[in-house]
């Protein structure tokens, strides 16, 4: 899963412990033969999800998937309008997809969009007026988790008393320091996320052989890259370069499947990413106690502190980037008093019962 279905997963999870029931819908059009009204309902760590058939517009290249960022058109639309008129609001979670927010326009139902993409969506949706009218239209509320998306969003064109900043949450029960340190020769680094380019990973390892080239620290390191590759050419430029530079080091292991232990094994948290929202690796991280080196994109530089729970740096700047990392593999007692105010911070700050609470409010809001 990516950071969008990570954060509906762990809102739909904690706001059942706070007794609200919810249920997440999504698109599929693989399953298009099924008869709508006869679809089960499947259950994710304990959540209700419903996967709705319906077309896939884009193949077709049609004047709604172009002209408006809707590019599924749900099966028996009737049957879903009346099954969402079981619930209080409706809260979409795709900005780079329109197709629910214009199958609901005309409901009479509130309803909220959080906003996962928009730094990435924002040149579309300012040279299309009809996806930037569908957009603003199709809300009562907007979420962003930032306020550089908020910026964004009023240069869209919402109403600034419509929008509210909730920043994402961490499971701060789940992710948590490591009890003891751990004896060993080296320092290890860890990356987490999805292996592609924008995520800047051949800055990275740019970094990296300098570190080791420059002779930058005295402790041998171990670079661990946790994620799946959703960019096959890019993997294979990454894995050609590793070699190239001799770096063994480095390690891909694709998926992990209890990332808060792996996590507890790190030492120093790395995001060396081009373009961000606001990811939530950098908030499990510093959940875990790590130091973070990340760049100062998109919501990041309103997560980490600079200086404080790790190091900001401009993205594409290896030189910047290593001589960040050789400052904490350098130095232990560094390492430690940044890990544990981005610990402290996440659990002011950032914690999943904190933001579903806030959530909560705005439902209420609404109804």
């Amino acid at each position: 899963m990516g950071g969008t279905e990570i954060y509906v997963r762990n809102l739909a999870f904690f706001l059942r412990k706070n007794g609200i029931s919810s249920e997440i819908i999504t698109l599929c059009d693989t399953e298009k033969w099924k008869f709508s009204s006869n679809l089960d309902k499947r259950s994710v760590d304990h959540v209700n999800v419903l996967v709705w058939p319906c077309y896939n517009l884009s193949r077709l290249a049609t004047a709604l998937s172009i002209t408006l960022e809707t590019h599924f058109l749900p099966s028996n639309p009737t049957h879903l309008k009346k099954h969402l008129q079981a619930f209080d609001v409706l809260h979409f979670h795709d900005d780079v997809d329109l197709s629910f927010p214009l199958a609901c326009l005309e409901m009479k139902k509130p309803r909220v969009f959080t906003f996962h993409s928009l730094p990435f969506r924002l040149k579309y949706y300012l040279r299309n007026p009809l996806a930037r009218k569908l957009l603003i239209r199709s809300t009562n509320l907007f979420h962003v988790f930032s306020n550089g998306d908020k910026e964004r969003l009023t240069r869209l064109g919402a109403n600034t008393e419509q929008i509210r900043i909730v920043p994402t949450g961490v499971d701060i029960g789940s992710f948590r320091p490591r009890d003891q340190d751990i004896p060993r020769d080296f320092v290890s680094l860890v990356w987490v996320g999805r292996i592609e380019r924008r995520k800047g990973l051949k800055t990275l390892l740019e970094a990296l052989y300098a570190l080791k080239k420059n002779r930058l620290t005295k402790t041998p390191v171990k670079v661990t890259m946790v994620g799946k590759v959703w960019d096959d050419q890019y993997y294979r430029e990454l894995v050609d370069y590793k070699a190239k530079m001799q770096l063994s080091e480095v390690t891909f292991v694709g998926f992990v499947e209890d990332l808060p232990s792996f996590l507890q094994q790190a030492d120093v948290f790395v995001y060396p990413s081009l373009q961000e929202t606001f990811p939530i690796a950098n908030l499990e991280a510093m959940a875990s106690g790590l130091p973070i080196v990340a760049t100062s994109v998109g919501g990041i530089p309103e997560a980490v502190i600079g200086n404080e729970t790790g190091f900001l740096v401009p993205p594409n700047d290896p030189k910047c980037l290593a001589q960040k990392l050789s400052l904490l593999v350098n130095n232990d007692q560094l390492r430690k008093n940044m890990g544990n105010r981005g610990r402290k911070r996440a659990e002011t700050m950032f914690s999943i019962e904190k933001m579903t609470t806030t959530m909560s409010k705005i439902y209420c809001e609404l109804t």
